[in-house]
């Protein structure tokens, strides 16, 4: 499906192909762990592929609701809803529920980020099955959380909520500027890319061909190259 014209559609299709990535690369963790070339011999791109995906998840979830965030997660690149789009839906709607979704899935994500920084300083603390025990105990709470989101944010509810076109236009735009502006987008952006089907590569996010085939394949996913080969697309 191309990108939506109608800006009350263009919120909910964002976060629909934003969660897909999270759970492909959710997903792409867990296949690995019992790869023993990846926790093995290319051990290093494995924990900064996995931290990668920490980082995405925290960026998105900053730009939504930024106050209730540690300081350490306003760095990452998906923090995009709660500094962005919270504030403004919470005007007309209750979004409640999302960020004490939130503060449960950030803490998971602090605790797998310690195991993964220890891992990374001494490999022979990396552990597999203490990982795989910690994506498996947050599984539900996060893939829920994703799955609850888009339902709340589908145009009908947007719609029924009192939102006009202006303000949606206006939240898109500012959505689409926080996104480009925080973050390292060396990993940020090939990581969004890598966890893109090929079918909605040419639509989603909206950018001219220059980037997509030229910009992100050969100069921003290079800089971490050995991260993306656990990722289940290319970055082009």
């Amino acid at each position: 499906m191309p990108f939506p014209t109608d800006p009350f559609e263009q919120l909910h299709y964002n976060m629909v192909r934003a969660h897909q990535t999270f759970k492909l690369g959710y997903s792409s963790i867990i296949k690995n762990l019992d790869d023993p070339k990846a926790t093995t011999e290319d051990l290093s791109n494995f924990l900064g592929y996995c931290q990668a995906w920490v980082t995405s998840i925290a960026h998105h979830h900053d730009s939504e609701v930024e106050p209730m965030l540690n300081w350490k997660y306003r760095l990452f690149m998906n923090l995009i809803q709660e500094e962005v789009v919270f504030p403004v839906l919470n005007q007309k709607m209750d979004f409640a529920p999302e960020k004490e979704a939130h503060e449960a899935i950030h803490k998971n994500l602090d605790d797998l980020e310690a195991v993964l920084l220890e891992a990374k300083a001494d490999t022979t603390k990396f552990n597999a099955t203490q990982i795989k025990e910690q994506l498996e105990q947050m599984k539900e709470t996060l893939f829920s959380h994703l799955d609850e989101e888009v339902e709340h944010i589908k145009s009908e509810e947007l719609k029924k909520a009192g939102f006009n076109e202006t303000e949606l236009k206006e939240l898109n735009q500012n959505l689409e500027k926080y996104a480009k502006s925080q973050g390292d987008p060396f990993l940020l952006v090939p990581f969004m890319r890598a966890h893109t089907a090929p079918e909605f590569k040419d639509f989603w996010p909206p950018m001219p061909w220059v980037l997509r085939k030229l910009v992100i394949p050969y100069v921003l996913a290079k800089r971490y190259s050995g991260y993306w080969k656990y990722a289940p697309y290319s970055v082009s």
